[in-house]
């Protein structure tokens, strides 16, 4: 489709100059025709089915969504919910299973701490990002600055703060996931990041990520589910801390 010098929408199809067209059609019926598949055209074009339309409105739609879920994010202070995580390995052709408890503090304290494998944890207490793994190997501690801390964990942070700065955002769909009315967010990031791209279930009522999924660049998937979400729970000194056990070898990652 394409516009005509007279400045009318040209819809692509040819029109004999002849008075009767190929289907036979009289000068009437030929005007009575093109008056048609202009209407047809204009209605595409306001109603969005055109691609390009349709990609703005899915754009918009998303951003929204996500802005929505970051005021709600900065509104409260804190939040702990039970995870079940599943972590796709193509290279390996494995899948693995886990689960245990995910909090969150302003401005930037966080925890993962598995029931399943016990022991396994991921701290930031806001000075350093921990990885602890005993479950693979209980002699060694990771050690990040919070400046490079690795990706795909906190996301709640991770995509909402500015994500139409960080991400290109496109509205997939609406979707019910464990009883709530939920809205599915594409995001990919703009710069080079830990990840490729993500998938995000946001709670319509409630504007809280219930589930991510994330496609890291090793190829896995990493797909976290929250639920028995607690809104500001009751503080816990230990909540955030994390001290390497004795013995074992901590390498710093800055």
């Amino acid at each position: 489709m394409r516009k005509s010098l007279e400045g009318e929408w040209d819809t692509g199809f040819e029109v004999e100059s002849e008075s009767k067209g190929p289907a036979g059609l009289s000068g009437p019926g030929r005007a009575v025709v093109g008056v048609f598949l202009r209407m047809v055209v204009a209605a595409c074009l306001l109603g969005g089915v055109f691609p390009q339309g349709s990609l703005v409105a899915q754009e918009s739609r998303a951003l929204a969504v996500m802005e929505e879920a970051g005021v709600r994010y900065r509104s409260v202070e804190a939040f702990c919910a039970t995870f079940h995580q599943t972590l796709d390995v193509p290279l390996l052709g494995e899948t693995h299973y886990s689960q245990g408890e995910l909090c969150q503090a302003q401005p930037d304290f966080f925890a993962m701490r598995w029931s399943d494998p016990e022991g396994d944890l991921v701290v930031a207490d806001g000075e350093f990002f921990w990885v602890y793994y005993p479950s693979a190997d209980p002699g060694q501690v990771m050690q990040f600055s919070m400046e490079v801390r690795p990706g795909g964990f906190d996301f709640q942070r991770e995509f909402l703060e500015a994500p139409g700065e960080k991400y290109h955002l496109s509205y997939v769909e609406e979707e019910p996931l464990s009883g709530r009315v939920t809205d599915v967010i594409s995001a990919k990031p703009i710069d080079p990041s830990t990840f490729n791209d993500a998938r995000l279930w946001v709670d319509r009522e409630r504007s809280l990520i219930l589930q991510a999924r994330i496609g890291m660049e090793n190829g896995s998937v990493r797909t976290v589910t929250l639920s028995d979400i607690r809104l500001d729970p009751s503080p816990d000194p230990d909540r955030f801390r994390f001290t390497p056990p004795p013995g074992a070898q901590v390498i710093r990652r800055d």
